[in-house]
């Protein structure tokens, strides 16, 4: 089988149903061993105290962070793109998605209190 078939689209997130698409992406790094990488891995910019070993270890686990984050940027609808484009790692991107379309359980509360009253305002008016 060719690389080319062994590659898996990335979904694209366009803003809509965040949850359903983090979902497809974390099984995604899953399969490829990136999610440890993308719940974030503590890099060490210094390499001089470092032995030979340890500085390959460091270069691939940052090689590993490049490509989780590309596969995000990639995933990312343009308009999209630009609220992650200042993120230098897989985590910090994977984290102001999430704070921004998942929010906290007290955001997310409040919007269904929201839906709910809209929706209840419309049916009375019928």
């Amino acid at each position: 089988m060719s690389s080319l078939a062994k590659q898996i689209s990335v979904p694209i997130f366009s803003s809509q149903n965040y949850d359903y698409w983090a979902i497809k992406m974390k099984t995604n790094f899953q399969s490829k061993k990136l999610w440890n990488v993308v719940e974030g891995v503590t890099l060490l910019e210094d390499f001089s105290t470092s032995s030979s070993t340890e500085k390959g270890k460091l270069e691939n686990k940052k090689a590993k962070d490049s490509e989780a984050l590309y596969y995000i940027q990639t995933a990312m609808a343009h308009h999209i793109l630009s609220r992650i484009s200042v993120a230098t790692s897989a985590k910090e991107a994977w984290s102001i998605l999430h704070k921004e379309y998942q929010g906290s359980a007290k955001v997310r509360n409040i919007k269904l209190q929201t839906l709910r009253r809209d929706f209840e305002n419309d049916n009375e008016g019928s």
